[in-house]
Parts: C-alpha cells; sequence; structure tokens
C-alpha cells in the first residue's frame, strides 16, 4: 500500500468535519468570535434550520480590512501568539477563527469594519478560497452569512436532522451564550418568528426571564452573590423537575461545558432531594483561574479538565447543597394548577423553633388533646414564632392533615419521618447510641458476613456497636438512639440485606445504610399516630435542612391553598 498527501481540498474537508458537525456548530463558532471581539450586541438569522442560511451579526471591534481576507484561511487566528498561551486560554475561540473550516463546506461571506466612518472588507469564500474581495462601508462589526451548508459533501448533508431538530440546536447554543453572557444582547429570528430575545443588562435573572418566563424563574434559588468565590447563579428547587438534562447550564469562565465531574458534583448535591432519572433547572458560572482549567481537550470545545479537580468537586456540590437547604419556603399553587403540584413551608425567620428530643419509633408516648390554636400564636416577648403548622389528623393513618395560614396541608408520615432519621443521623460524625441489655447474637449468610465486615465501620459511625462472633455470626451490643425501641437482630439482618441491594448502589455505602436505616426506622404508612406524636413530627421535619423531601426525592408535604380552596367550593 503506497503513502501520499491528501490534496488540499480533501483534508481540508475532513479537517472542517471535527469542528463543524451540524448547523449549530457554525452558529457556535460565530457566537464565539463575536464574543471575543467585545460584542455588546449579537442578531442571528437561519433559515432551514440553519441548512439553507446562517447569519450572525456582531457590534464588536471588528477585522482590520488588510486582515480579512486572512482570517478566511486556515490556521489564522488573533486568539494565541506563542506556545505559552495554550496553558491559559481566556478567549472562547482558539483554533484559529474557524472560518476556513466553514468555508470548507459552504459559501462564506465575511464583512467587517473596525469604526464607523472608516473602510471596512467584505469578501466572499468558497473551497476555502477567497472568490471576490471588495472594500465596504458601515457601522462597526462584523456580519457572517453563511449559504449551502454540506453543498458539496451530500453523504454529510444526508446525516442531518429534521429542520425542526436542527433549530432545536441552534436555539440550545444562542440560549446557552446568552446565559453565560448576560450583559449581551442576543436576538434570534429563524425566518418565521423570533426565538430569543435578551436585554444584555449585565442580569442573570433578567435573561432568564426572557428565555425560561416568569413561572419558572419564581422558583429558582439565586446563590448570594460574593457568599461562594467563584460560583454564581440559580438553581432550582426539588420539586421543579425534568425528564433530561437539558435545562443544566453549567458554564467555566462564561464557557458553555458538557463536563462529567460538574455534572457528577450537581448530581451528588441533588442525592437525596431528588428521584433517580430527574434532573434539577441550574444556571451556573464557575470563575477559575485560566491556568488551573485546560479547555483544549476536544474539538466542540464542551469538555474541559480541571487542575484541581477534586476541589472544584467540592466546591460546586457544597455550594449548591447549601442553596437547596435554604429554600424553606415556596409559593403555593396557583389556580391554573394541578392541586397537589407544589410545596411549602411557612417560616418566621430562617429556621422555625426546634421540637422536642427525638421521638421513638413512634415519635412519642401518645394520647393529649389536640393543640389549641393559642398555642401557635407569636410569643411577643421573644420575637419567636411557634410552628404554624397545627395538626388536625391523619387520612387512613398515613396522611397528617394540618391547618396553617395559607391553607390545608396534607403531610406524608412516612417521607416526613424518613427524612427526619436521614439527617438526623448525617449530622454526627459520632451518633449516640442506645446500648441493649443484652448482647444479641445475630447470624447471616456468608455474603452478608462478608459485607458487614467490610464496612462495620460505616455501621458503627451511625451508632451501632457491633462485633464478630464466629465465622457468620456477629455480636449486636448497641444501636443508634434515633431508631427507637427496635427488634435490634431482625432489623440488622434487614439493613444489611437491603443496603446491597441494586436500587442503592448508586451510592456510598454509608450513604446506602443512613437510607436502608431511615426508611426502616420510619413510621410507616398505617401507623396511627396521636396528637403531640403529629405535632413532634412536624416541628422535627421543620428543622431539617432538606426537609421537602424524603431521602428518595419524594414531597414531604404539599400545599391545599386558601385560593384554591375557595375556587373548588365556588366562593371566588
Amino acid at each position: 500500500m503506497s503513502i501520499r498527501r491528501l490534496p488540499p481540498e480533501i483534508s481540508g474537508k475532513i479537517a472542517a468535519g471535527e469542528v463543524i458537525e451540524r448547523p449549530a456548530s457554525v452558529v457556535r463558532e460565530l457566537l464565539d468570535n463575536a464574543l471575543d471581539a467585545g460584542a455588546r450586541r449579537i442578531d442571528v438569522a437561519v433559515e432551514q434550520g440553519g441548512k439553507a442560511l446562517i447569519e450572525i451579526t456582531d457590534d464588536g471591534s471588528g477585522i482590520p480590512p488588510n486582515q480579512v481576507a486572512l482570517a478566511v484561511e486556515r490556521h489564522s487566528t488573533s486568539k494565541l501568539t506563542t506556545v505559552d498561551d495554550l496553558a491559559r486560554i481566556q478567549t472562547l475561540g482558539f483554533r484559529g477563527e474557524a472560518l476556513a473550516s466553514i468555508a470548507a463546506v459552504a459559501e462564506l461571506t465575511l464583512r467587517s469594519v473596525t469604526a464607523e466612518g472608516q473602510p471596512g472588507r467584505e469578501v466572499l469564500a468558497r473551497d476555502e478560497r477567497v472568490i471576490e474581495e471588495r472594500p465596504i462601508g458601515g457601522a462597526r462589526g462584523t456580519r457572517v452569512t453563511v449559504r449551502g451548508l454540506f453543498r458539496t459533501i451530500p453523504a454529510r448533508l444526508e446525516f442531518l436532522k429534521a429542520e425542526r431538530t436542527e433549530l432545536g440546536h441552534i436555539v440550545a447554543a444562542v440560549t446557552r451564550a446568552a446565559l453565560g453572557h448576560p450583559h449581551v444582547a442576543f436576538r434570534l429570528h429563524d425566518g418565521h418568528r423570533e426565538r430569543v430575545r435578551t436585554p444584555g443588562d449585565c442580569d442573570l435573572r433578567t435573561a432568564l426571564l426572557a428565555i425560561y418566563g416568569a413561572t419558572l424563574v419564581d422558583e429558582l434559588i439565586e446563590l448570594p452573590p460574593g457568599q461562594t468565590l467563584g460560583i454564581d447563579g440559580f438553581v432550582s428547587q426539588p420539586h421543579l423537575q425534568r425528564s433530561s438534562r437539558a435545562d443544566i447550564a453549567l458554564f467555566v469562565n462564561g464557557r458553555w461545558v458538557s463536563d462529567r465531574l460538574l455534572s457528577a458534583a450537581v448530581s451528588e448535591a441533588y442525592r437525596s432531594v431528588m428521584p433517580t432519572g430527574r434532573f434539577p433547572v441550574i444556571v451556573l458560572n464557575l470563575t477559575i483561574p485560566p491556568e488551573e482549567v485546560d479547555v483544549n481537550v476536544h474539538p466542540s470545545k464542551a469538555e474541559v479538565r480541571f487542575r484541581r479537580s477534586g476541589e472544584v468537586f467540592r466546591r460546586l456540590s457544597a455550594t449548591v447543597r447549601r442553596a437547596l437547604a435554604s429554600a424553606t419556603e415556596i409559593a403555593p399553587a396557583r389556580l391554573d394548577r394541578p392541586v397537589v403540584d407544589q410545596f411549602f413551608f411557612p417560616t418566621a425567620g430562617n429556621r422555625w423553633e426546634s421540637g422536642p428530643p427525638p421521638p421513638s419509633r413512634h415519635l412519642g408516648a401518645g394520647g393529649g388533646p389536640p393543640p389549641s390554636p393559642n398555642d401557635y400564636e407569636p410569643e411577643p416577648a421573644s420575637g419567636l414564632r411557634s410552628p404554624v403548622m397545627r395538626p388536625l389528623g391523619q387520612v387512613e393513618n398515613t396522611y397528617i392533615v394540618a391547618a396553617g395560614p395559607r391553607g390545608l396541608y396534607l403531610i406524608d408520615q412516612h417521607a416526613a419521618h424518613e427524612r427526619v432519621l436521614f439527617e438526623r443521623l448525617g449530622n454526627s460524625a459520632d451518633a449516640p447510641t442506645q446500648r441493649l441489655l443484652d448482647p444479641t447474637s445475630v447470624d447471616l449468610s456468608a455474603e452478608e458476613s462478608d459485607w458487614l465486615a467490610a464496612h462495620a465501620d460505616d455501621l458503627r459511625a451511625l451508632g451501632f456497636d457491633v462485633t464478630a462472633f464466629g465465622p457468620s455470626a456477629w455480636l449486636l451490643r448497641a444501636v443508634p438512639s434515633a431508631l427507637g425501641r427496635i427488634d435490634a437482630a431482625t432489623y440488622l439482618r434487614e439493613v444489611v440485606a437491603e443496603a446491597q441491594s441494586s436500587d442503592f448502589q448508586r451510592l456510598a455505602a454509608a450513604d446506602r445504610l443512613r437510607w436502608t436505616l431511615a426508611c426502616r426506622a420510619a413510621v410507616k404508612s398505617g401507623d396511627p399516630l396521636a396528637f403531640d406524636e403529629m405535632s413532634a413530627l412536624i416541628r422535627d421535619l421543620e428543622a431539617c435542612d432538606l426537609g421537602l423531601t424524603c431521602p428518595h426525592g419524594r414531597p414531604t408535604v404539599i400545599l391545599l391553598s386558601r385560593q384554591l380552596l375557595d375556587r373548588e367550593f365556588g366562593r371566588t
């Protein structure tokens, strides 16, 4: 087999294929160039999902007239000067201007002016060659027009999706650019209607309102400015869920990235507050010194590497987790929504009064009359307010019914108690234990015994005192005090068996144990509760950091607002 050099027209198209995958790739590259040029307004127009036309106009610094033709030559760039620049990339585009790659697979017209009243230049390029060139005038900025994408590569053209699908990818590209750069005004028109318009007023919330609307934005949590160095943006409350990661927008120094490390950090933050297979709405920007992040790892520029990946993971996960813990109040259900679509915790300050000492397995001794309304009035002397949810009773011994100033609350007693126990088991490295009057011998299978031996330290950290007592036998002397009165031997067997199940394999062993312990020890559907037990559970739930959901991500409480009740009873 003989070796030969590829003709330039073939090698150029191969190289272009690494950069230009579909119309949205062209849009993304040209948006990067416009942003790097300091544009404050960017207009995007497309036709037929970008297959027929893509035109991007910006008011950036422009290209000097004598360099416009050079800009469409391969390996031309305004981004890099020396090889050392690769270690501290501060521009969005950095592999040349990408114009040569576009000209290799489409007809490209580039016109640019550096200052109004000064002469500019326009060139027409095709197959990476300048076909025409002429002087122009006009306002400062650059306009790039791309026609007939992949017209000379029918095989690539056939692999493009339907017009609506390709347009969706373009909308996503423009939306991400707008969210990553709220100081820039973006507009996208597809020949039929305007798809995106943002004001460019430097306010991320305003950009979110323009893209998502007030209904969704009102249910996002804004990270307090300046509280966490290097991380800014919005995260969704646990009930606001999506079936895919499409609405997770993560940026590093303004660059949108699809990064496994960052995605894992977000998943870790939402662990135990959102069901498996459901995803939040997130827009976050991480500001990191350029030398600490490598963006030159993939042709699409969507993947990055961090010099201190562990620190980035921990900082992002902890920041989102703290934001979720601050979500103590959520707006009540509106009349245009299903009855039970929202959750709400009325609050007085950041925390309500803490409840009584941890309840037993059944949350208290039981008995006693229901609390009177006066028990829930403000206390002027201290300025503190006692809980405003007043338990009224149970529905089928499963849901606690409570009254409050906003309407009627329904609390899933098992989910609520599960959350209380889950947080209680994880709030101390040395969990309090209760000693058994008589040590209990527990026989396990060989497989279960091996698993317990491997995770005995995790069990001890949760409050179990368990030691080997023969080939497959264990001696149990103490259990976590948070679990109340239980059949210790049976309970340990159930914990070990369930902690090994496939449903929990995505969690670390210690978290699987916490999850299993909380689920096993919580009151069950069908358990009758006395009024003081209901009150204790409500107060303990209110004291939780993430009390709006159980560890599985299901809601613990829902609100039927006064407005909704009035509507259903015809009082409006």
